[in-house]
């Protein structure tokens, strides 16, 4: 396994980490009770992180892959045909950017979204009774869908938009797990 997606997928579930802690402080202090860290969801956050994590770095490795943002440059008309093309000049694809951003922001959203939700149904589930796994994912996703990728366009798109133009392809899943940990917060309050 590639080295850097051991340690992007470590950092991810780390930071995963730390958002679910932090939800619980918050939760705790919003209900007026006592601190008391548990660590069931903390490890169910980890544990999503390390197997969302290694797919979002595919996926955004395809993307730039089929849609880099730098191309390129078409030489100037003062620059002679003959130019060394390892020289030539790179510039902002910005219709790879939008096409990125709008792949990331519909697809890819919905797949995470999905993702994550089916997971957590069937992490919460019970395996007798009405809260069977797949009844328990059915409820999930019929319940936070909507509202989580509503939730989502008001962080989401932003980050997508910088991350395209400004962070290199591979520290951009670290970089959207350290935005993440206050979407994490998000959805581990949506989830208690």
């Amino acid at each position: 396994m590639d080295s850097a997606l051991v340690s992007a997928t470590l950092q991810g579930a780390l930071l995963s980490m730390t958002s679910n802690v932090m939800a619980q402080v918050i939760s705790s202090y919003k209900h007026d009770t006592p601190f008391s860290l548990s660590l069931a969801p903390i490890i169910k956050f980890a544990a999503f992180s390390i197997i969302s994590n290694p797919p979002n770095i595919v996926w955004q490795n395809y993307l730039e892959g089929l849609y880099p943002t730098s191309v390129q440059a078409l030489p100037a008309k003062t620059e002679s045909p003959k130019s060394n093309p390892a020289l030539s000049k790179q510039a902002t694809s910005y219709t790879n950017v939008m096409i990125k951003f709008a792949l990331d922001q519909t697809f890819g959203a919905v797949v995470n979204t999905l993702m994550f939700l089916v997971y957590m149904g069937y992490m919460n589930s019970s395996p007798t009774g009405k809260n069977n796994p797949l009844n328990s994912i059915v409820n999930e996703i019929q319940e936070k869908f909507y509202p989580m990728i509503m939730g989502g366009m008001k962080l989401w798109p932003v980050f997508s938009i910088v991350s395209f133009l400004w962070i290199p392809v591979e520290k951009r899943v670290v970089a959207g797990c350290m935005v993440g940990v206050v979407w994490g917060i998000y959805l581990s309050l949506l989830v208690e």
